[in-house]
């Protein structure tokens, strides 16, 4: 895990965390990279949970590079299996056992991405296609293209193929970009059987802000939309047309949102 300054969904990620069944076979350690949140939110975890291993990761460091920093550290245990969870991701009891049943119930070593709700339906997921809705569950896993980062099942064998989320990556992007260079590397990736927890939707869109100074902040910020990282994305995975066309789009969406919108 990843944190920074919201020390309250944090307790309450883990107390759903730690109140899942868990298989028999399988034991959880948890690590969560903290970045220097002011909220103190290392000191309150170690007092709460003191087996849980948070530490300090400096200032600035967003979900992708502290993930990279959990996982790294991670390696020390030498686990089965890596286990990404957000800390705005509130867990159902069921939460682990399905992870743990879906993937036992493939015959090929597979992610698996947990699936999210809130009261307005579907948040989190897997889709078959970038444009496409949260894939359903059915009651079997269901395989999927392209992935959120908020609960997911990394085999230890898919790491020594693919390795740690990309560098190259602050905040988003990173998990998306590790289900497509899976699928590169021939490893399928499946949503799961039911719905596993809670999440709400983050609504955030950066060109909908009135200023044209405070879109320009936003819009290279890491929970914005990072020129340098979604061009290098893009290309990396769709071609340097789609790549064109996407900063295209963007600095339209800087200078006339309302342009953009009705053309989007």
């Amino acid at each position: 895990m990843t944190t920074y300054n919201r020390s309250t969904n944090t307790i309450k990620c883990l107390n759903n965390l730690f109140n899942c069944h868990t298989p028999d076979e399988y034991n959880l350690s948890v690590l969560i990279a903290d970045s220097n949140s002011p909220d103190n939110t290392e000191k309150i975890i170690k007092k709460n949970f003191p087996d849980v291993d948070i530490f300090n990761v400096g200032d600035n460091v967003f979900w992708n590079q502290g993930m990279r920093l959990a996982w790294d550290r991670a390696l020390k245990i030498n686990p089965d299996f890596f286990l990404w969870l957000n800390d705005d991701t509130f867990l159902y009891q069921n939460a682990l056992n399905t992870l743990i049943k879906d993937y036992q119930s493939l015959n090929y070593t597979s992610i698996i991405v947990g699936v999210t709700e809130d009261e307005k339906g579907l948040t989190y997921g897997g889709r078959r296609d970038l444009k496409d809705y949260i894939l359903i569950p059915n009651g079997t896993p269901q395989e999927i293209k392209i992935m959120n980062g908020n609960f997911v099942l990394v085999p230890k064998q898919v790491y020594e193929i693919l390795g740690f989320l990309n560098i190259r990556f602050s905040h988003s992007l990173g998990d998306i970009d590790y289900g497509l260079r899976a699928l590169k590397n021939g490893i399928y990736i499946y949503c799961t059987s039911k719905i596993v927890g809670y999440c709400s939707k983050n609504e955030s869109i950066w060109f909908k802000e009135n200023s044209f100074i405070k879109r320009l902040k936003v819009l290279n910020s890491p929970k914005g939309t990072p020129l340098k990282e979604y061009f290098y994305f893009n290309k990396k995975h769709f071609g340097v047309i789609k790549a064109i066309k996407f900063l295209i789009a963007s600095f339209v969406a800087l200078i006339v949102p309302n342009l953009y919108n009705s053309l989007k």
